[in-house]
Parts: C-alpha cells; structure tokens; sequence
C-alpha cells in the first residue's frame, strides 16, 4: 500500500531532526533530486555508515521508532502506532570510504536475499553537504549518478532480482541529471549497454 507524500516529508522531517548522517536513497530520493512526485512509494530508502549504527539506534528509539528487523548490513524501522498508514524504513549500513562514499558489505550466509560481497558506492556518492529540496522539506540525498549506477546494478546484489518497471523509470528521470558520457562509462562500469540520449 503507497503512503501519502505528506506522510512520507512528515517521517523525513522527524528524521531531518537526528544528528547522525542519514542520506535519502531509492524511489523517494529520485524525486527530490528532480523536484517533484513521480510515483507513489510504500518505504524510505536511507544510507548510514556503520560507524554511527549503535548511536543512531539510540536516536530512532527516541524518536519512538521500533526496530523491526535488524540484520548485519540492513536494518527495518516502524514508528510506534498512531493508526496511520506509515512508509516503512529502510536503513542500508556501509563502510565508510574515500572521497565521501561507502562500500556495502554483504556478509556470508545473510538471510536477507543479498549475495555476499563488497559493492564500493561511487565516489562523492555520499557527500554530506548534497541536499535536495522537494515540497518545502529538504534532506541530505545520494548523488544522482550513484542513484543511476545503484538502480544499474541493482541485480547484482540480490537473487532473483528483476529489473522492475519503477526501476526503470528511476533511470530515465534520473539521465536527465547525468550527462550522456557520464551514463556510458558508468554502463561500461556496470557491464551494460546504454542508448544515446
């Protein structure tokens, strides 16, 4: 079930208040980086580096968020219920990494449908000074090339993945803010094909 965008800016402006670095990612980071609602979205996509997990634990908790799911590189949060339909979310732990990136490390033998591996981010791609404006509320945002090359390799990360519609119209809006070359090499980068602009 989508949740209203008034919802969804409601959850990031309770999140804008944590002092751990949080970066939007996914579906709703794609709309602020283009401005507008694009699709509806069911979830908040967030990147953190593992260094401040146990800290912002302690920051969600007392913002009465409840930890629904906690696994070794990706953790689920609700917020304790007021009966309303709320986004589920997603925090992504990654290793911190030169110039301002991370790297994500799948461990062997994790139980949430990830291949084991170290997946390096692109660089800058967490830059904590990016931040994107979109109905009034502005949040830190993943680059938009590291949105594109995420969504690029996508299936590399998971079993069984399938390169979804919503997917695919992430990586049309988000080419509009990546120039052409850029989309080639990282194309050449991610082992696939792209078509000229």
């Amino acid at each position: 079930m989508s949740v209203a965008p008034q919802r969804i800016l409601d959850f990031l402006r309770l999140l804008g208040g944590i002092t751990t670095p949080l970066w939007l990612t996914g579906g709703v980071a794609v709309d602020f980086l283009v401005g507008g609602w694009t699709r509806p979205h069911k979830d908040l996509d967030l990147v953190a580096l593992t260094s401040t997990r146990k800290f912002l634990r302690g920051e969600l908790t007392t913002r009465e968020f409840l930890l629904a799911q906690d696994g070794p590189w990706v953790t689920h949060w609700r917020l304790s219920g007021d009966g309303m339909v709320d986004p589920s979310i997603e925090i992504v732990f990654v290793e911190p990494a030169e110039p301002s990136t991370g790297t994500l490390v799948i461990p062997e033998g994790d139980r949430s449908g990830g291949i084991a591996g170290r997946y390096p981010m692109l660089p800058n791609m967490l830059d904590p000074f990016r931040t994107a404006t979109l109905d009034g509320v502005r949040f830190r945002v993943c680059s938009a090339e590291g949105e594109w090359f995420a969504r690029a390799t996508s299936r590399a990360l998971v079993k069984g993945r399938k390169v979804e519609p919503k997917i695919l119209q992430d990586m049309e809006l988000l080419k509009h803010l990546v120039p052409a070359t850029r989309r080639r090499e990282l194309a050449e980068r991610a082992g696939l094909a792209v078509s000229s602009p």
